[in-house]
Order: C-alpha cells, then sequence, then structure tokens
C-alpha cells in the first residue's frame, strides 16, 4: 500500500483528544480501558466503529507499515468509546495478562485485515488478501 499523510489537526483521534493530558480521573479511564479490552465483542465493535467513522486518521496509521496496527486500534477503540487517552491505554495494557493482550491482539488483526480488505478493493476493484500483499512486498 502506498503510505497515505494527512495533516494531524484532520485527524479523528486528534480532534477527539486522544494526546490531551489530563490528571483529572485518569485511574478511572485506565480502569474503563481495562474492561474494553478484555471484552472482547466490545473491542471488536469500537475497533470496526473507528475503521468506519475515523477514516482519516485510520488511513494514515494503516497505510504505514512502520506503525503498531493493534495498539492504533486499540488506543483509538478506547477513546471513540469513553474518552480514553492514549497514555491511560498503554498504561492499562500493563495490567492485562499475556493471554488477554494475545486476544486483544488478534481482535486487532481481525479488523486490520478487514479494513485492508474494503481498503484494497476500493482503490483498483481487485480485492486482495494479504498474501497478495506480502507477495508484493506491501505489508
Amino acid at each position: 500500500m502506498k503510505q497515505v499523510y494527512y495533516h494531524y489537526t484532520v485527524w479523528e483521534d486528534f480532534q477527539n483528544g486522544m494526546y490531551d493530558e489530563v490528571k483529572e480521573g485518569r485511574q478511572d479511564r485506565v480502569q474503563k480501558a481495562v474492561e474494553i479490552l478484555t471484552n472482547l465483542e466490545l473491542l471488536y465493535e469500537q475497533m470496526t466503529r473507528v475503521t468506519n467513522e475515523w477514516i482519516y486518521c485510520t488511513e494514515q496509521n494503516f497505510t504505514n507499515a512502520s506503525i503498531n496496527h493493534q495498539a492504533f486500534l486499540g488506543q483509538t477503540a478506547c477513546n471513540i468509546y469513553a474518552g480514553i487517552k492514549e497514555d491511560e491505554t498503554r498504561e492499562a495494557w500493563g495490567y492485562l495478562t499475556n493471554a488477554q493482550r494475545y486476544d486483544a491482539n488478534k481482535v486487532a488483526d481481525r479488523v486490520y485485515n478487514e479494513w485492508v480488505s474494503r481498503y484494497m478493493k476500493d482503490k483498483d476493484g481487485y480485492q486482495y488478501s494479504l498474501f497478495d500483499l506480502i507477495d508484493k512486498g506491501e505489508q
């Protein structure tokens, strides 16, 4: 995939305050992030919501091969659902067990793969699989 760039001021995560620092209520938001990251049905729903509603930040992050797509989806899912800041989601990640992290990452991989499939089809009418992208060196 070719990298797509947008000015940060149009990123929906930026507009929603995901990178802001807010001390008041932090521990409550961290706990809420733990709840979201461990409720796989809710997590899938909110990650999918991000890819459907936050088109600019999603496209910029997903077309950048050096971005951790799992982290992006986890942080934006928590933010779109409950206004949780990205650093609070990172803190919440530390409270998860390895098994919970694995499960959350699998959800993120599923949502990412679904987005890539839609995106590539929209770009040229061909439905790519991830194997096609790997073969082309476009991971």
